[in-house]
């Protein structure tokens, strides 16, 4: 039997997994998309979920309309955001919506004071 003493054995990092979790008091939460029994479906957030995300945005895009601030993004800045939500996990190319808000993408990126619901733009 070979008795070497295995000596400097630090645990491995978790630093490649800390990018997809986050604080929530003391437990954490995954940012990954939430994957119902069905494999490959992603679920969106409920109806009411959505309808209260789309007012939002409807009133705050109101609010700079009304104010004389930009409402519509540049083409250019919309296709940079656009590109950003296609590489993101939440994002499902059938539709082309965020299953992090329920948003349908192509039309969010256009306006000016939209946010991504994870802070990527």
């Amino acid at each position: 039997m070979n008795n070497k003493k295995i000596e400097n054995i630090e645990p491995q990092s978790s630093a490649s997994c800390s990018s997809y979790l986050e604080p929530v008091g003391k437990s954490y939460e995954s940012k990954e998309p939430k994957v119902s029994d069905k494999p490959n479906k992603i679920e969106m957030p409920s109806r009411m979920a959505m309808a209260k995300n789309l007012s939002k945005s409807l009133i705050n895009t109101a609010k700079t309309a009304v104010t004389g601030g930009k409402v519509i993004a540049s083409t250019n800045l919309a296709s940079q955001r656009m590109s950003i939500c296609k590489a993101c996990p939440w994002f499902v190319a059938k539709g082309q919506r965020c299953s992090k808000c329920g948003c349908v993408v192509p039309l969010k990126v256009y306006f000016e004071e939209e946010q991504c619901p994870i802070k990527k733009w």
